[in-house]
Parts: C-alpha cells; structure tokens; sequence
C-alpha cells in the first residue's frame, strides 16, 4: 500500500483538502479496497488494513473516517453481493471511486413503499459521511418487521444532499450531513445479500475495530505533535512535561495493542477462537481506545498550553477532530452487554 502521504507525521496534521487529494493521487481507497478477498476476509492483511487507517488518522481523521466507511462498503459488498455486483466493484475499486456506508436514520426514517406496483423510497438518511465524495453508499433499510435490507445506491445527486446538517465543532471536513431519498425508484440491481446479513458477527459489531484503528492514528498523531512542541520550545527535559508525555505514551501504547488485538480475533482469528469473545474484544477495545484518547488529549492540552487552542494550530484540529469521532452510539450499552463474555473468555 501506497504510504508516501501519509509519513509526515510528527511535525503536520494535515489539512483534509491536501489530504484527500493526495490520496486520490496515490488511488489509496483503490489499494485498501483491494485487500480484501472476494469471500471478504482480509486474512494476514488485516495488519495492512490495520496501519493503513490508523496512517489515515494520523494525516487527518476525516480522511480516515472516509477510508474507514469505504472498507466497509467493500467488505460487506465482497460478504453478501452477488456475482454481478462483485463485476461492478472490481470496476469501481479500478476507478478508486469512494464508498461508504449510511446507516443512520433522520427523524424520517428510509423506508420502502409500493407505489403504483413500484418500489420506492422515501425518507433521509442523517451522518452520511462523504456527501459529495462518496459515489455509491450501502444502504441498510428496515422493514415492517423491523429487519434489515442492505441497498447499493448511487448518492452523486447534489440536490438530495444536505451539508447544513453536519454543523459540529470537529471532523467537520468528513461532510457527515443528510441525503435525501425521497421518491428513488428500487431496481433489482440494488438489492444487496439476503435480509438480515447486515448484522452477522464478527463483521458487525466487530467492524468497530476499524474505527478504533482510525482513532489510533489521531492519538499518536497528537503524541507526537505534543512531543515536537516541547520539543520545539525547549521544555522536553522538564521532569513534569517528561511525566506527561511519559503517560501519554502509556496511553497510545495500550491502545495500539488493544486495536492489534482486536483487528486479529476479527479479521483472522484461529481456529479454537469463538466469534462472541471476539466481538466482545472488539468492542472493549472501542472503548478502551476512546479512554486512551481522552486522556490523551487531556495530557496535550496542558503540556502545549493555550497555544493548542489556536484555531489554526493543527494540534487543536487534531483534537476537536478526535473529541468529535469519539462519540460512537451507545457506548455504555457495551461495557454492560460484553462484560461477562469479555470474563468467560478471559478465563476470569
């Protein structure tokens, strides 16, 4: 994989317009699309995966928010697509057209509707990273029933996108805003997998490792920024900014084995490994990750000082970037719910 964009890290958090272009010249979400086989399992290049998102991260989180849902698109279009639909994405990922994927409803739901004999869409779906960089987005749908329909939709279409709903104090770059499907026309083409595959493990809730990886690279990315600085400024060798940047290391370290961990039991876990332990791990690695990020930041904010709330200072962006992607859905839920698997398993 192409990492020639993605080196400069101790001293840039780079701007996500420079970021993203570079990886549209380098054809990096191409190259990670390419990773995964056609039964969609990384095997051994999880690790790639791995470093991949987390060199993201480090660049600029919303770049690696984007290479993240597009991982995802490729392995659930690999997991559950059908022959013709493999064909398309093999054309695609050629062309390093983005994918995503949009599962986040608006207050008016997506849903299906027959009309006239046909079916069609109707409602919004809020948080859709990418709009206007994305070309094509899953699309998870519920039924009557409450179950869920994978959908492969094109969302180039301006005049459904909404930027104005995604108006927060980070990762504001990654244009996380409402798409409109009102009224779209549903052909059998669209149709992806049978209903219900949207949520079988280890790919599900275990998935999350990949934003954990992302996550990662925006930690280390504000370690080093902070060691520059004291660096730069001549307060390194200070025993109390030594301690600071001594915890913050601890932090970034514990994470990166925990998403190592994690990316592993998902992506190729062996044979006497079960599927619950390993979304558990997952999980607890989600939230492990965001415990290592928060104190990181915190360490970051008072060893730099007022200077790393400079509005152009890159350290500031890398945090309010990272304090913004942190907050994933429900995470109390599972620390509760994953708590004795995680015991089981460990043998606690």
């Amino acid at each position: 994989m192409s990492t020639e964009i993605l080196n400069h890290v101790a001293s840039h958090y780079r701007a996500f317009d420079i970021a993203f272009s570079s990886a549209r010249e380098n054809r990096l979400f191409r190259e990670v699309g390419l990773l995964y086989s056609h039964t969609g399992t990384l095997g051994p290049d999880w690790k790639r995966l791995m470093d991949g998102l987390c060199n993201a991260g480090k660049t600029n989180l919303n770049l690696g928010r984007l290479l993240e849902g597009h991982a995802n698109a490729v392995q659930l279009l690999r997991l559950y697509g059908d022959a013709e639909q493999h064909a398309w994405l093999d054309d695609a990922l050629e062309a390093d057209t983005l994918l995503g994927v949009w599962g986040a409803d608006d207050t008016d739901p997506v849903r299906v509707e027959t009309i006239a004999g046909k079916q069609t869409l109707k409602g919004s779906k809020r948080y859709a990273s990418g709009l206007g960089m994305v070309a094509h987005a899953i699309v998870p749908i519920a039924g009557e029933d409450g179950n869920l329909q994978l959908y492969l939709l094109a969302v180039g279409d301006e005049g459904r996108q909404d930027p104005s709903a995604w108006n927060v104090g980070g990762m504001q770059a990654s244009a996380s805003g409402r798409y409109s499907f009102e009224d779209l026309s549903i052909e059998p083409e669209m149709v992806l997998g049978e209903i219900g595959v949207y949520k079988r493990e280890p790919f599900f809730e275990g998935g999350i490792w990949r934003c954990a990886a992302v996550h990662l690279g925006g930690i280390e990315a504000i370690v080093a920024m902070t060691a520059k600085h004291l660096a730069d400024s001549g307060r390194i060798d200070h025993p109390l900014q030594t301690e600071r940047l001594g915890h913050a290391i601890l932090e970034a370290r514990t994470a990166r084995l925990w998403v190592e961990d994690a990316g592993r039991r998902i992506e190729a876990p062996s044979r006497d490994e079960g599927i619950a332990f390993a979304v558990a791990a997952a999980s607890y690695t989600r939230l492990q990750v965001e415990a290592s990020a928060l104190a990181v930041m915190e360490i970051a904010r008072r060893s730099v000082g007022l200077t790393s709330f400079e509005r152009d200072h890159p350290l500031n962006s890398a945090i309010a970037d990272l304090s913004v992607y942190l907050r994933q859905a429900n995470p109390d839920a599972l620390l509760l719910h994953k708590c004795r698997t995680m015991l089981k398993g460990l043998g606690l």
